[in-house]
């Protein structure tokens, strides 16, 4: 009986970070900062606002890391790149969630362009596989995201980001669907060392959440961070290392009732 309530419970966590579309984040530098990244600039916007990366505008990649809610079953692992060409940035990404008995894998492809010094476009074709074990099978999806940023001015950057428009469905059963998401805010430069972040994120089965963080930098290669976001209310905090062509961030959000979800990623940058 208990080994029975404790696998019912990790099938309504899986299934709830499936639904809640979780997997378009990652980076340890949004983690830490109120998981707001949409108007944030570096070699995560892939995943976060694939727009961005025409601003990035370099060569990288990198690996990223959660063990959500200290629940070994619902760690999340997550890779990236961006490749920089004359004809505008590409970028590739995957990411894994659960286990082998209850899993979601999406892997996309990103293009961005700039339009103008001050605004870019990015779009990405997804392709999504929900497998809930032998008994329940596998349901594969595609769809797709995009985004736009606009620096409006030097020190005040807007983005805004739509996941799966189309509101794909999973499974004919209760009509269940991939969640629809829209997140837009803004990212504000007050010096060379601080950074301040805001946005707004609605995923369409949940209640609007407000995400807010901040980033100082300390000395010539370290960072702290710090943000909170709501409906559930999360704390978040982390550092940074910037080492080079090598950044280190590791970060851990802490929810209301569920607790710490530790993360980590690593880049590599290849440089212009």
């Amino acid at each position: 009986m208990k080994s029975f309530a404790t696998l019912f419970i990790l099938l309504f966590l899986s299934l709830s970070v499936i639904a809640a579309g979780e997997w378009t984040s990652a980076g340890g530098r949004q983690a830490a900062m109120g998981l707001s990244g949409v108007a944030l600039v570096d070699s995560w916007s892939v995943n976060n606002n694939q727009a961005a990366m025409a601003f990035f505008d370099q060569s990288a990649a990198g690996i990223y890391f959660e063990n959500r809610y200290l629940i070994k079953e619902m760690g999340y692992q997550s890779g990236a790149a961006t490749l920089k060409t004359r004809y505008g940035m590409f970028g590739a990404n995957v990411g894994y969630s659960g286990d082998a008995n209850f899993n979601t894998m999406k892997a996309g492809l990103a293009y961005a362009r700039k339009i103008g010094s001050r605004f870019s476009v990015g779009v990405q074709l997804d392709y999504i596989n929900t497998s809930l074990g032998e008994e329940y099978g596998k349901k594969s999806n595609v769809t797709f995201e995009a985004g736009v940023m606009i620096r409006m001015t030097e020190e005040l950057t807007f983005g805004a980001h739509l996941f799966n428009p189309v509101h794909v469905k999973i499974a004919e059963y209760g009509n269940e669907r991939i969640p629809t998401i829209l997140n837009a805010g803004f990212a504000y430069t007050f010096s060379k060392k601080l950074i301040l972040t805001a946005e707004a994120y609605k995923n369409s089965e949940y209640p609007l959440e407000i995400r807010t963080g901040a980033e100082y930098k300390i000395g010539q290669i370290a960072y702290v961070r710090a943000g909170v976001s709501s409906n559930p209310f999360r704390y978040t905090f982390g550092f940074g290392l910037e080492m080079k062509s090598f950044t280190l961030d590791l970060s851990s959000s802490v929810h209301e009732t569920l607790g710490y979800s530790p993360q980590v990623s690593l880049q590599y940058n290849f440089g212009n």
